[in-house]
């Protein structure tokens, strides 16, 4: 196994649990997902990385403490194990339930994620040179967890639904998942994205509190997880908008399985670009009391280039012209820059000449740990606001 000596900059990010080490400037001759030792200045061993050329960076996998002399099963087995009993205390895995299991660096194993849906587990690697071990670390999740299957998912330069995976055992086309009971239909044999985000598994725990009895629109609403919640907490109606057909067949499904009947006049599920509707919407002087805004960091869906710091203002400015004073206006973004999302919704809001009052902001649920050396990887802000 080759050596490489790392700066003292990196060796201080790694004494303060960094894992996912910057190798741009570091000149290294590395075959991708070669494995090699890293070590400091002083010749003190700091563990073993995957070297990883595509991302500029080195996956710190194996720590002196583990006592390995390889990244290899028994490693990846401790890690498994590790993460497993942190998501068994949050009271997590069940029959049919979906979680997120492994969450990068934060559980050890940078460059890799792992949600449990159902009986199957979605491995994600983030770099060409992790997939090797990625099936090895697919394999010990279905052992450890008593899974069916499992599918590795590696992201290809062609866009989200172009992927490369890797089948280990018995995974179908079509699978069911509960969270707190509710089923979702997942495809995890499709796109980079199968159906449910677990990250919002905390906000549909609590969004009935700003849908009951209420009149909900739901953008970017995808296979309509947050419109099934707001339905089920008892919404006066919900509106999904989304620009996929295929997606809002599949959220009428979703309804179905909840006990909520599609072709019900309170839900409408309207295929289009959430611009135009929200600007037939304000021409049309529709009301809606809570508006959901979860939309992509960049899209290119309409045909030109949708940015979330450029056109989420805009976006937000629309909103706020459908909804009523103590109107609720519920906001995600994928951005890890603290207070962005509430600067975002500040600017939107003063061009619309209203206010608002923020009276909830959160973000990751607690089974996507993550490593304060690397706050980067704590991407999820959620902004709720009560408009004046």
């Amino acid at each position: 196994m080759k050596d490489v000596i790392v700066p003292a900059h990196a060796a201080t990010f790694i004494a303060g649990g960094g894992r996912d080490v910057d190798s741009a400037r570091m000149q290294l001759d590395l075959k991708a997902g070669e494995h090699v030792r890293l070590i400091d200045m002083n010749n003190e061993e700091l563990g073993i990385a995957i070297a990883d050329p595509e991302n500029d960076r080195l996956r710190l996998l194996a720590l002196p403490s583990d006592g390995l002399p390889s990244i290899g099963g028994a490693l990846l087995a401790l890690r498994v194990e590790r993460a497993l009993a942190w998501r068994r205390q949050l009271g997590l895995p069940g029959p049919e339930h979906a979680y997120r299991l492994i969450h990068g660096a934060g559980d050890g194993l940078p460059g890799f994620t792992c949600d449990v849906l159902g009986r199957v587990a979605v491995v994600y690697v983030y770099g060409e040179a992790l997939l090797a071990v990625g099936r090895q670390l697919a394999e010990a999740i279905v052992g450890f967890a008593q899974l069916d299957g499992a599918v590795v998912k590696k992201r290809a330069r062609g866009g989200a639904d172009n992927v490369t995976q890797d089948v280990i055992g018995k995974v179908p086309e079509k699978s069911i998942a509960t969270e707190h009971g509710v089923p979702y239909e997942i495809h995890p044999l499709g796109g980079l994205n199968v159906g449910l985000f677990t990250d919002m598994r905390e906000q549909r725990r609590g969004l009935g509190r700003f849908a009951a009895n209420k009149r909900v629109l739901n953008l970017f609403s995808y296979t309509g997880a947050l419109s099934v919640t707001c339905a089920r907490a008892g919404a006066e109606t919900v509106t999904s908008v989304d620009t996929s057909e295929g997606v809002q067949a599949w959220a009428r499904g979703n309804f179905g399985r909840s006990g909520l009947q599609p072709d019900d006049k309170r839900w409408r599920f309207e295929t289009g670009d959430a611009v135009r509707y929200l600007a037939r919407a304000i021409r049309d002087k529709e009301r809606y009391d809570t508006v959901l805004i979860d939309p992509p960091t960049f899209s290119t869906a309409r045909g030109t280039p949708w940015v979330l710091d450029r056109d989420y203002p805009k976006l937000i400015e629309q909103a706020a012209s459908v909804i009523p004073p103590d109107g609720v206006l519920w906001l995600a973004a994928n951005t890890h820059e603290l207070g962005s999302l509430a600067k975002l919704a500040h600017k939107g809001l003063r061009a619309a000449n209203r206010t608002g009052a923020i009276v909830e902001q959160a973000g990751l649920p607690p089974e996507y740990p993550t490593v304060a050396a690397q706050p980067q990887d704590r991407y999820l802000q959620i902004c709720v606001l009560r408009l004046t």
